[in-house]
């Protein structure tokens, strides 16, 4: 078969590709910053876990000295303060989890509003790919259409060739 002419929308095809495969990227660095925030999410709350259980170590030790007589009422003071600290410590942990909780959220939006891109790119990209079918087999039946044109012409011909001998 002869060669198909140039498609026109041939360039608006290419670009539409090239947009697709730019979504695809974008969604996948999204994907993979979203999972980064997430395991620092993850990462801050076993670090508050372990900064809990250490707290209610230290009352546990500071409880039995007490318990015992070891701790004289300066050191029960001292112990106090420190457990307040490390209460404080707790909070703005806790703070830092929220926050990046916050970020985990605006990651999750990037990644939803990514794969909207794309799922848009894709619609594009496969309606101008149907619509070079459609043209492509509009050719392929302009040329058979033509092509039995000129089968007819030479059958008409032939058999007025044959009538006039």
């Amino acid at each position: 078969m002869a060669k198909l002419p140039d498609y026109r929308l041939q360039v608006v095809l290419e670009m539409r590709e090239r947009a697709k495969e730019a979504a695809e990227r974008f969604l996948g660095e999204c994907m993979a910053a979203l999972k980064a925030e997430q395991e620092r999410l993850k990462e801050l709350e076993r670090e508050l876990e372990r900064m809990v259980a250490k707290r209610e170590a230290k009352k546990r030790e500071y409880a039995e000295k007490a318990m015992r007589g070891e701790m004289s009422a300066q050191s029960a003071v001292s112990a106090n303060l420190y457990i307040e600290r490390l209460k404080e410590q707790e909070q703005m942990q806790q703070n830092a989890i929220e926050g990046q909780k916050n970020v985990v959220a605006e990651k999750e939006e990037e990644v939803s509003a990514a794969r909207e891109d794309l799922v848009k790119a894709t619609q594009e990209l496969k309606a101008l790919e149907k619509h070079r079918e459609k043209w492509v087999d509009e050719i392929k039946k302009e040329r058979a259409a033509k092509e039995a044109d000129m089968q007819d012409e030479v059958a008409q011909t032939v058999f007025l060739g044959r009538t006039r001998e």
